[in-house]
């Protein structure tokens, strides 16, 4: 397939796929012209197609001559991709193309995120409908829909359309470890009303903070990198109390991804002092963040006069409230000797515009039980502060059986194709593999994938070797299944 100069030669179906899904807008909850995409090329190559009530795709690709007989596969991924960008490239998400860049061995996107996560494992999904002289079972190719905002498409999956009982899932980003458990998830909203009141500073600012690197909410929750919601908190709370008036403040993209950016706007009397907090808290935080998110920027500018701020006590209720509620990683996998995040906190959202305040986060967990405590720790700190919440989006974990057939077998397979061992893990964030496991009923499954890093940001970027060596392992274990 035709595929940019940037571009490695092979394997050239998954990098011609690759670079067409990179051309369809699909952002979560309008992939339509992706799911058109999908159905259009199978139906061009001949399979047979189911699309169900909520938009899923099923493709359905024969066994190769001599598999006849064997199991059937299922081969999932998800249709939909974060959308982000820096502040300085505009970009229509819902109409223009990812443009791609490559800087050494890695392929990136101009200053948005590159949909690798999961588009480089629909681009291997597809080039397994073309590619002939690949010997497979019949394939059931799985691409669900509206997964990054909650996993929508795996929960509308209808099992009675899947015959397979083994699933490869290729939506993990670390070449080298077998995936065969995954983080479940819940997410809560905060809403509350504050009182308007006429405005006495004269003077109006917005504070801005932004360069953060953000990130995946699950995987790079445990790297302490800074949040861009929690900064702005922090500026104002730092400001001698009495010397400002709030008007408005917004910060966050989605649940998953960890706050870049955030702005806040407020009458003040002096200036200045809102430039010296700015200086001596990001002093303070520079001293203890990892040195890769140090080049975070604040800015503090001129607005017209906002005549109409929020009452005092509710502006120090809600400044008060995002003070206190937690984020990042509050326990460790002991299974894994400590190197795998079991339960974490995204404050991923506030938004207090017109007096209507909002928040929302996103508690991951793999035992159920441990995230309790850290429910009641958010629900209790609403309570207190009068805050109104609900809760959203509740999806199972997929806990770890290392009883599974089908791990020993893409293991096998990896350490006879590379001369070593693969790692055995699972990840601290949200797979569709325990929900589809609760509908199919008892199934193997294993998740692998080439690398991608900052997924979820605009430096994601997937590692060129590693997409030639996923491809290899992906053949071989269909060739043995």
């Amino acid at each position: 397939m035709q595929t940019p100069a940037h571009f490695p030669a092979e394997p050239n179906l998954v990098w011609g796929y690759f670079h067409a899904i990179n051309q369809i807008p699909r952002p979560s909850k309008k992939e339509d012209k992706m799911r058109e995409y999908i159905v259009g090329r199978a139906k061009e190559l001949g399979h047979r197609t189911h699309v169900d009530e909520v938009g899923n795709v099923i493709v359905y690709v024969p066994a190769t001559a001599g598999y006849e007989t064997h199991e059937t596969v299922i081969i999932q991924n998800h249709m939909d991709m974060v959308t982000d960008a820096t502040p300085d490239r505009k970009i229509d998400f819902n109409h223009d193309p990812i443009i791609t860049i490559k800087e050494g061995e890695w392929i990136k996107a101009d200053r948005t995120t590159l949909g690798a996560d999961n588009g480089i494992g629909c681009a291997a999904s597809l080039a397994l409908m073309e590619d002939k002289t690949i010997q497979h079972p019949a394939l059931e190719l799985l691409f669900t829909i509206d997964e990054e905002t909650g996993l929508k498409g795996a929960w509308g999956v209808d099992a009675t359309h899947l015959a397979g009982k083994k699933m490869l899932n290729l939506d993990t980003e670390e070449w080298g470890s077998l995936y065969i458990g995954c983080a479940g998830g819940i997410d809560y909203e905060f809403k509350d009303t504050a009182t308007l009141v006429p405005a006495k500073m004269k003077t109006t600012v917005k504070l801005t903070v932004g360069g953060f690197l953000g990130g995946h909410s699950g995987v790079d929750i445990h790297e302490q990198r800074g949040n861009a919601i929690k900064f702005l908190m922090d500026w104002m709370n730092s400001l001698p109390q009495d010397s400002f008036e709030l008007v408005e403040w917004r910060g966050g993209k989605a649940h998953n991804i960890i706050p870049r950016d955030a702005f806040a706007i407020i009458n003040v009397n002096d200036k200045a002092v809102v430039e010296k907090a700015a200086t001596e808290v990001s002093n303070r935080w520079r001293s203890f963040m990892p040195e890769s998110d140090r080049k975070f920027t604040t800015a503090v500018e001129s607005m017209d006069h906002a005549s109409e701020v929020v009452d005092s006590a509710d502006a120090r209720k809600y400044l008060s409230f995002l003070m206190a509620f937690p984020h990042g990683a509050h326990a460790y996998d002991l299974p894994s000797n400590k190197e795998l995040v079991a339960l974490s906190n995204n404050l991923a959202i506030s938004l207090l515009v017109r007096g209507q305040f909002y928040l929302e986060s996103s508690l991951r967990f793999f035992d159920r039980g441990e995230c309790v405590g850290l429910e009641n720790q958010v629900m209790s700190l609403a309570r207190g502060f009068g805050i109104e919440f609900t809760k959203n989006g509740e999806y199972p974990s997929w806990k770890p059986v290392r009883e599974n057939k089908l791990l020993d077998l893409v293991g096998k397979k990896y350490e006879e194709l590379f001369s070593k061992t693969a790692k055995v893990t699972a990840i601290h964030a949200g797979l569709e593999c325990g929900i589809l496991r609760d509908k199919i009923g008892p199934i193997d499954a294993v998740s692998f994938g080439p690398t991608i890093m900052g997924a979820h940001s605009p430096q994601e970027r997937l590692l060129i070797p590693t997409v030639e060596t996923f491809w290899k392992l992906l053949k071989e274990v269909l060739k043995a299944l």
